[in-house]
């Protein structure tokens, strides 16, 4: 592409087309790679990307010769969180209506049925999707950090790094729900028949995590592109599916197997989950970030261990926190219970609407810092923090005015309805600082300072909430309405210090952190090359545009899957002369 061409171009983008869009990437292995030079390169490709230009992820603007950083504004990021955020919470109120779906159909066969379904769930969720979704948060700074870096490659070569280190962890998951379930609940619980039920679930049941580990690695993934529709796509079938799947196996008088059947519909959907979520990243969209197979995947974790440890923690203290609470609730009486069980069900789904604005303005924040545009992440993060509070007032005021209408869509008991409604004036309350808490925590994860959230989740809740929450439950025999106090006073302090961290938060520190990871990463690159005894001056590192690559496959079905699956064998060691760092115009 000539000089002349390329000013054109900038002066009228819309001249390109996306099949003549340059590859940058290939870099000389014997010299170290010139940070600036690679950022100019990848803002000038921006450009004349689509995809970056619908994500408003592209460079608008030269001056003195540079190409300018990402612009932006409140309005542009507000309306891009909503785009964004919509999808996602859809996904996440599907998701969790496959648990749902579980306690409907087994609640209908019996007490000791229920009770083991609510018992495996909450060892489950503590002992294996907690820990699942911890280590892969890891993903929500590394992957989106590299897709605004224009590392695409890296995008993949994280994910299949994660996978990996789930499935590693899946083996003493595997050996504690076969063998370790029932002695552990058997201590804690009297009701012999219900750990019984329980561990038989479990066993069951363990055979649905490797699909779970799937779909959400590649859930994270495709986020990271900025994909968020795809999981919504496949939920969308998938949910339905698992209630029919459900009844038939638990309720059919002819094929059904009653309470076993409630946990082998759940392995039958998340595997039906992960397949088809795979196979929209394969065959449909998604694929351009596919790093190919090789033993790359087992270099170089500590980055993701060291991400994985805090949002492990983030996610396990606050869920425990809660499981703790519900278990302090039934030493009030069976109505205490069940008004606790009402509660937690309202707030969990109300929770996936602050939960979804979190990924999503992660993602655009983490974006930002891989592509060294201090202004954009920063105002971005204002849009996240004004949509937060709106949204919080919002479901507050809704709460707080239909709390007895609300109640009673769970229960016909006036006296168990009059007691949620009384409490939940208190998750009313606290629905502001709970959506900056949860949004905070998103921000903080997409600058790769997941550990703050950690400490403070670890602090606020096991050394504010629950002595709180005990002293006015117990002590001062507020009782229900007590315990949820002490959790108020977790996610008012949470949010406060995380509200605190995010804003004083040292911007050049974090992008420079991202970019040197890059860096680091070229590095390694090429002291695996010449360990390997490659004597190629260049190998690729990473592809430009995700649907832009001038040498990107046809749409055919024999095309994609070579590029996929056997993406190591094309497009690795071309290289194409670079743009000028600075473009005349």
């Amino acid at each position: 592409m000539s000089a002349a061409e390329q000013r054109d171009i900038v002066r009228n983008p819309n001249l390109i087309d996306d099949h003549d869009i340059p590859y940058y990437g290939s870099i000389n292995i014997n010299n170290h790679p010139n940070q600036d030079l690679l950022i100019q390169k990848r803002r000038a490709s921006s450009m004349y990307s689509s995809q970056a230009k619908n994500l408003h992820l592209a460079s608008t603007s030269i001056k003195d010769g540079q190409y300018q950083p990402i612009d932006t504004d409140i309005k542009t990021e507000i309306k891009m969180l909503f785009s964004s955020a919509i999808p996602l919470m859809i996904t996440f109120l599907l998701q969790f209506s496959l648990t749902i779906s579980s306690v409907f159909f087994v609640g209908n066969i019996g007490s000791n049925e229920l009770a083991a379904v609510s018992l495996s769930n909450l060892l489950a969720n503590i002992s294996s999707f907690g820990l699942i979704e911890g280590i892969a948060s890891s993903l929500s700074t590394l992957c989106p950090q590299a897709y605004g870096r224009k590392d695409y490659k890296l995008v993949g070569l994280h994910s299949v790094r994660c996978f990996f280190m789930l499935m590693i962890l899946y083996i003493p998951i595997f050996i504690f729900w076969n063998w370790g379930a029932y002695p552990l609940l058997a201590t804690v619980i009297t009701e012999v028949e219900p750990c019984i039920l329980a561990a038989e679930y479990l066993r069951i049941l363990v055979w649905s995590v490797p699909g779970f580990i799937v779909f959400e690695v590649l859930k994270l993934y495709l986020q990271a592109q900025g994909i968020f529709h795809a999981s919504t796509i496949v939920l969308l079938v998938c949910a339905p599916l698992n209630f029919i799947i459900t009844y038939f196996l638990v309720w059919n008088e002819t094929y059904g197997i009653g309470f076993k059947g409630a946990p082998l519909a759940v392995v039958i959907t998340n595997t039906l989950m992960a397949l088809s979520l795979l196979f929209y990243a394969t065959f449909i969209n998604g694929y351009q970030c596919w790093c190919g197979w090789s033993w790359d995947v087992f270099r170089n974790w500590s980055k993701a261990l060291k991400l994985a440890g805090p949002g492990v923690i983030m996610i396990e203290a606050e869920w425990l926190a809660f499981e703790i609470i519900s278990f302090a609730s039934s030493r009030f009486g069976t109505e205490a219970l069940a008004a606790q069980s009402i509660i937690t069900t309202i707030c969990i789904t109300v929770y996936q609407i602050p939960f979804s604005i979190s990924v999503a303005g992660s993602t655009r924040i983490a974006w930002f810092i891989g592509s060294d545009s201090k202004r954009a992440a920063m105002t971005s993060l204002r849009a996240v923090i004004i949509v937060a509070i709106i949204f919080g007032i919002g479901t507050g005021i809704l709460l707080a005015s239909d709390r007895e209408y609300i109640c009673g869509f769970f229960s016909t008991d006036e006296k168990v309805v009059k007691l949620a409604a009384k409490v939940l004036t208190i998750a009313a309350v606290y629905q502001i600082p709970d959506c900056l808490a949860c949004v905070l925590g998103g921000v903080l994860r997409g600058q790769g300072r997941q550990y703050i959230g950690g400490y403070l989740n670890l602090f606020s809740y096991y050394v504010l909430a629950l002595p709180v929450a005990f002293f006015f439950g117990f002590y001062l025999e507020f009782e229900l309405f007590g315990l949820w106090v002490g959790l108020m006073v977790a996610l008012c302090f949470v949010s406060s210090c995380e509200l605190y961290f995010v804003i004083n938060c040292d911007w050049d520190k974090i992008i420079k952190d991202s970019l040197d990871e890059d860096l680091e990463d070229m590095d390694n690159l090429r002291q695996i090359l010449e360990n390997d005894g490659n004597n190629s001056s260049s190998r690729s590192v990473f592809s430009d545009d995700n649907e832009s690559i001038s040498l990107r496959p046809s749409r055919s079905v024999a095309s994609l899957i070579d590029h996929n699956i056997l993406s190591p064998s094309i497009n690795t060691t071309l290289v194409i002369p670079d743009i000028p760092p600075q473009l005349p115009i």
